[in-house]
């Protein structure tokens, strides 16, 4: 058993112990490479097996460890490394400052339904990725689904999770929460939100996630699991939530709600969004950059930029400028050679909350909530900037988790350069890549069946997070990509206070 202090493969330093579960120990620790916070899962084998045994339970611990490293999505408590130390397997993840959602039924009681909605959607997002990239969860429940003190909703224990109904874990143990060290009952342990197949020594399948996320809906919103039989268990469901419900804990798997419908059911119920706040200068907003550049890529409205000439009536636009050009990819070879491309005029845009940026004169401005875009009049191309206050923001990861998010949910899809690059105001990364519209998306743009080419830039300063988007029709790129490479280079984050 690890101690506080110990060092983990001569990387990652065992702070203090946050809670113990079944299959484990969970720890505050350090990355001492990187220098950020993380938490250790010290997976404690159980003594008795026998060596064979024990080996083989590490490798596996091991492999699906592996396989939740890869998955990147807003909801999912990220799984950064796995390591061995002396025959225990370490499971490096996210530390998220954060309450469970057991812990908060527990102590402020039932969750109302404009409240539960949101949190039951956001973890269906995450299933729903992790089952479109081949990856089971096997123990969704509410000690697993965590609150961010920031607000972040996101699913934990990816990858040590279906370990929590095997035979040699399920020894009585002290219990606690792994992530908050909150009591955890019996009647709130991984069996008592087990679907009926998997009892009877079924499969792990995304049906039988989907029946946890049952479970852990009726308990968000009743304080208690459904029992022995769900579907006769619904008296304390809220009227509006029944039917969702039932469906997901359908005993048959082939009859129980799917992830499509049962998100068409929350989005319908779920409360919409706040007005944005009305924005002093100088001010900013603290949305997660994982909320914003690994948005799917649907939140993204079609675009197309160009780029800008400013003309000698604009206020004065530098000729220089701190942020690197895009290194953008030309027309294909083959491709009939366009005539050479004219940059758009551009004016200036200064932002409430400090930043300044060249945008193209005669492009519609609309003010979202978390975004500031501009709409070719055409409905061709648009510019997006995303600015907020979160700082030490790692702008390859998070291009890297909203590309994970988009080649799921699109066609033809083609990476052209995700990479960092080096500029003026901090550390930054771009992502170009083309797809195809799966649906139309009137509210974002976006027509089904249509090429498309977008240019994104992650910028990180110590004032916060900066995320430039363009998006054009595919074959607008080669007339837009002069203003492209004029629009980025203009762009000021906000100015250190």
């Amino acid at each position: 058993m690890g101690t506080a202090g110990q060092l983990i493969v001569k990387r990652y330093r065992l702070v203090r112990a946050l809670g113990q579960g079944a299959t484990g120990i969970v720890w505050e620790g350090h990355d001492t490479l990187l220098d950020r916070p993380v938490a250790v899962r010290e997976v404690l084998l159980p003594p008795e097996l026998p060596e064979t045994q024990r080996l083989q339970l590490a490798q596996r611990v091991s492999r699906e460890a592996r396989r939740a490293e890869r998955l990147r999505h807003p909801h999912i408590a990220a799984v950064h490394d796995v390591a061995d130390e002396d025959g225990t397997p370490y499971i490096v993840m996210e530390l998220v400052r954060s309450r469970s959602l057991d812990g908060i039924v527990a102590s402020d009681g039932p969750l109302p339904v404009e409240r539960a909605v949101p949190i039951a959607r956001k973890i269906l997002s995450a299933l729903t990725h992790a089952h479109a990239e081949g990856a089971r969860h096997g123990d969704v429940r509410p000690s697993n689904v965590l609150i961010g003190h920031d607000g972040r909703v996101l699913l934990a224990d990816f990858g040590t999770a279906t370990l929590a109904t095997d035979p040699a874990f399920t020894r009585p143990v002290p219990r606690r929460s792994p992530a908050h060290g909150e009591p955890v009952s019996a009647s709130r342990g991984a069996a008592a939100f087990l679907a009926p197949e998997r009892a009877d020594g079924g499969p792990l399948t995304v049906s039988s996630d989907l029946w946890s996320l049952g479970v852990t809906l009726h308990m968000a919103v009743t304080g208690r699991p459904p029992g022995a039989s769900p579907s006769r268990s619904l008296a304390g469901v809220p009227e509006e939530l029944r039917g969702l419900v039932e469906g997901l804990l359908a005993r048959d798997p082939r009859k129980r709600t799917d992830a499509q419908a049962a998100d068409r059911i929350l989005a319908e119920l779920e409360p919409a969004a706040p007005a944005p706040p009305v924005r002093q200068r100088g001010g900013s907003r603290t949305r997660l950059i994982s909320g914003i550049a690994a948005a799917a890529l649907v939140a993204v409205a079609v675009g197309g930029w160009a780029v800008l000439r400013p003309d000698a009536t604009e206020a004065q636009v530098p000729l220089a400028a701190s942020t690197p050009a895009p290194t953008l990819t030309a027309s294909p070879a083959g491709s009939p050679t366009p005539p050479p491309a004219k940059r758009l005029k551009l004016k200036w845009y200064d932002s409430d909350a400090g930043w300044r940026a060249g945008v193209p004169k005669g492009w519609t401005l609309k003010q979202e909530e978390y975004a500031t875009r501009w709409l070719d009049p055409e409905g061709r191309a648009q510019l997006t900037v995303e600015v907020t206050g979160q700082s030490g923001t790692d702008p390859l990861g998070a291009l890297r988790e909203a590309e994970a998010i988009t080649r799921p949910s699109v066609k033809a899809y083609r990476k052209l350069r995700l990479k960092t690059v080096t500029g003026g105001h901090g550390p930054a990364a771009d992502w170009e890549f083309t797809w195809t519209q799966r649906k139309a998306s009137a509210e974002d743009h976006l027509a089904k069946g249509v090429a498309y080419h977008q240019f994104r830039r992650v910028i990180s300063t110590d004032t916060g997070t900066s995320v430039l988007t363009w998006t054009t029709m595919a074959d607008d790129w080669e007339r837009l990509r002069p203003t492209l490479v004029r629009v980025f280079a203009l762009f000021q984050p906000p100015a250190t206070p």
